[in-house]
């Protein structure tokens, strides 16, 4: 993609015609939701193209000041630290690597924002390609649980996880992660017409994903859509006072139309209620617990180092047989491949250094998010971007794996999403 692309000379961009670049970045934004979400393989490839073209623009440009960021350095000062501490891993050679290629997630979010910023086209096109293939997971999904196959043939993983056009039961964890980019997109869209379509529009939104969740049968997608939720609404009650009533009202009268529908469904009840009630109760006798205590000892063995990038496993099945001895009792084949939850595993893989950064970094994402939608007078994305970033780092969850390429994707693509809309607004 040539550089002189990425500027915009005095010509309205409404009414300069699109070169080949400006198409093919458009063209990029609009199949990135399906690449990202879908598949490993187009993820992997959709991340590495895009860092590659920004890489190869900013040389030409030497301009790097779109990497000139807070939460950009931090996430490099965490690579570093990985890196540094690698030799002192079970693995360091794996460790090493995993460190240097998990800054190809940052430096992807940070393109895209500079892509968005650059070219605002496309990120309205990409908005609208997300909420498209939002709208498309949610009713495959609905068709998989009516009929018991979605429009691909493929059935649910067991009768209590679907997998909806995915083919793997994460349809849910996945689809959490970018739904407030689509409940923005509708909110700010209804909100041109009237207030009252804005309202109506993201209460009746708000409901369908609580049902889609609560379907999927996935506990912690369900909670953090939940947690999301809750801070949307607040923004609405907060800035639009006079729909506080209503929204309260119609909120209550659409959660009793879910609740009504969803009690009906015994198993889902057991799996997505009594058994998250039950998790939470008896945590140390569930795999989730066992986890949090795998990886707190594994800090305790190594505070200052950690045990090493991704080594959590190998660290686990190695060095503490007790708790391998547990995994295999829960029908594991020795420890899980990851943490499950970044702030532990941080503690465990990078000891309280890699902690300290990554925590820093998260703090980043959310001071900048906040500050630049309020700088420019829409506050309401600030609580849109914050539901996106909470999906991902609250803290409280069983989360999706840092370094893993296919999760990581859908990840920053949420946070480029909200770092760039928060800019753009």
């Amino acid at each position: 993609m040539n550089s002189d692309h990425f500027v915009q000379n005095s010509v309205s961009p409404a009414y300069r015609p699109l070169d080949w670049a400006q198409k093919l970045a458009l063209i990029g934004v609009l199949l990135l939701p399906i690449l990202v979400l879908f598949k490993r393989v187009p993820a992997e490839v959709a991340v590495g193209v895009t860092v590659l073209i920004a890489l190869f623009v900013a040389i030409r440009r030497r301009d790097f000041s779109w990497l000139a960021q807070g939460w950009v350095y931090a996430a490099a000062a965490l690579s570093v630290i990985l890196l540094v501490l690698s030799p002192f891993s079970v693995n360091p050679a794996n460790s090493a690597l995993s460190a240097v290629l998990a800054f190809r997630w940052p430096v992807f979010a940070a393109a895209l924002i500079w892509l968005f910023s650059r070219q605002p086209n496309t990120l309205v096109w990409f908005e609208r390609a997300m909420l498209a293939v939002i709208v498309f997971i949610v009713l495959d999904t609905f068709l998989q649980y009516a009929i018991g196959r979605d429009i691909f043939g493929h059935v649910p993983n067991s009768p209590v996880r679907l997998t909806g056009p995915f083919e793997h039961p994460m349809v849910g964890t996945f689809t959490d992660r970018v739904w407030f980019i689509g409940l923005a997109v509708v909110w700010f869209a209804a909100l041109r017409w009237r207030e009252l379509w804005a309202l109506l529009a993201i209460a009746g939104m708000s409901a369908v994903g609580a049902l889609f969740l609560f379907l999927t049968g996935e506990r912690a997608a369900l909670l953090t859509y939940l947690l999301g939720s809750g801070l949307v609404m607040l923004g609405v009650m907060i800035h639009h006072r006079r729909w506080r009533m209503p929204l309260i009202g119609l909120l209550v009268v659409l959660g009793v139309a879910v609740a009504g529908v969803a009690i009906t469904q015994k198993e889902m009840v057991h799996r997505s209620v009594d058994s998250t009630v039950h998790t939470i109760g008896h945590l140390d006798e569930t795999v989730y617990g066992l986890n949090f205590m795998t990886a707190f000892a594994e800090f305790e063995a190594k505070p200052w180092t950690g045990v090493g990038t991704r080594e959590f496993k190998a660290y686990c099945d190695t060095h503490l047989p007790a708790y391998k001895a547990r995994y295999d009792a829960m029908g594991f084949d020795g420890a899980v491949i990851h943490p499950h939850n970044f702030y532990s595993g941080m503690l465990a893989e990078g000891g309280i250094f890699a902690f300290v950064i990554f925590v820093s970094m998260v703090l980043l994402l959310f001071t900048k998010v906040i500050g630049d939608s309020i700088r420019h007078g829409v506050p309401m994305q600030a609580y849109f971007g914050s539901a996106v970033l909470l999906t991902t780092f609250w803290p409280l969850q069983s989360t999706m794996e840092y370094f893993n390429g296919w999760t990581a994707a859908v990840i920053w693509t949420g946070v480029a999403w909200s770092m760039a809309r928060a800019r753009a607004a």
